[in-house]
């Protein structure tokens, strides 16, 4: 049996539905995420998506503020809601909730714990998909246990991309759930990296100005890691970008920002000049392809490129110097003095 076959069959086998909370019903004054089920003149019939789709219902005058003049205006059948629970009867099942009472706030709020515990969801339903098990007792040996030693299950899974023994410590499955549950957390959990960039220039035009203009680029390189690598690369001169990788975005700022000014400070050392074009900022999709075609075209000029050291370590990536050796030349011919001139007006 191949493994969607597996797959299939494990999903035919176990039951899949489960609320996320170990609690059958919700709090009063809970904030929960709704589905609407049906609308009338009375109120409008909904599902508690958190609590495995038990009925609740939002009584017409607490649906707004404002006079109502339709309730289809209002929400409609199948449309998300925040509500707050007004009142809870576990004996009978009735849940009257509110919607007028909920802010801007409270619907942030609810939005993101609602997507935090449909994220955990997921993740166990899979789970429970792969090895036949029922969701809901992977919630009572896994799900319910994280969230009282955590502060929150997904924050736990994520926890454990890096550190399963200590997170899974003490809880109760098999070595196929285990299996299971770390495969589809490293899938869905570990930390994507990102691009942070920047634009600068720099010129020198002193008699070494090739080596200050190669001295201060290496010395942003020298702040690459095993967790940032940084590429520097010619846009057009005097113009370059520094492009930093790493999975954490405040250490990528922090280490473009730091990068940046040294190189800043030794070219200024050394009588050369720095401006900054376009500060750290996050690159996303759209800023990646834009760079790599402005990189491809300046590849295809006529430019000179520096050579270095083979042994520099991997993550430091590569700096693509990209001076134009006769511009220098010709700066530095017309700051001389003419010598036949000088010998001319001696005589």
């Amino acid at each position: 049996m191949d493994s969607d076959e597996e797959f299939k069959s494990g999903a035919l086998k176990a039951n899949l539905n489960c609320r996320f909370y170990r609690r059958i019903f919700p709090k009063v004054d809970e904030l929960v995420m709704v589905e609407v089920r049906h609308v009338d003149q009375v109120g409008a019939s909904v599902l508690l998506l958190e609590y495995n789709n038990i009925e609740g219902l939002i009584m017409l005058g607490e649906l707004s503020k404002k006079r109502i003049r339709s309730v289809t205006k209002l929400t409609r059948v199948g449309r998300q809601e925040v509500v707050v629970v007004i009142r809870v009867d576990e004996s009978k099942g009735y849940l009257d909730l509110s919607k007028k009472q909920v802010t801007s706030e409270n619907i942030a709020e609810c939005e993101a714990k609602y997507n935090k515990a449909k994220a955990v969801n997921n993740i166990l339903r899979h789970v429970a998909q792969t090895t036949g098990t029922d969701i809901e007792i992977l919630y009572e040996t896994i799900g319910w246990p994280l969230y009282e030693k955590y502060e929150h299950a997904l924050d736990a899974f994520k926890l454990a991309v890096v550190e399963p023994d200590t997170v899974l410590e003490g809880l109760t499955m098999t070595p196929e759930i285990r299996q299971s549950l770390l495969k589809v957390i490293k899938n869905r959990l570990a930390p994507q990296p990102l691009k942070i960039r920047a634009d600068f220039s720099v010129t020198c035009f002193e008699y070494e100005g090739i080596d200050a203009i190669k001295a201060a680029l290496m010395a942003g390189m020298e702040l690459a890691n095993e967790n940032v690598k940084i590429d520097i690369r010619l846009i057009a001169a005097p113009l370059y970008v520094i492009v930093l990788t790493t999975v954490d975005k405040n250490t990528g700022l922090n280490t473009a920002s730091a990068s940046l000014k040294r190189i800043a400070d030794e070219i200024k050392s050394r009588g050369g000049n720095y401006m900054i074009k376009e500060g750290p900022h996050i690159l996303n999709a759209t800023g990646d392809h834009d760079l790599e075609e402005m990189i491809q075209k300046q590849s295809n000029t006529n430019k000179v490129i520096s050579d270095i050291d083979e042994d520099n370590d991997e993550t430091m990536g590569d700096v693509d110097i990209g001076i134009d050796v006769n511009e220098i030349d010709a700066k530095n011919a017309s700051s001389k003095p003419d010598d036949d001139d000088d010998e001319e007006e001696k005589n």
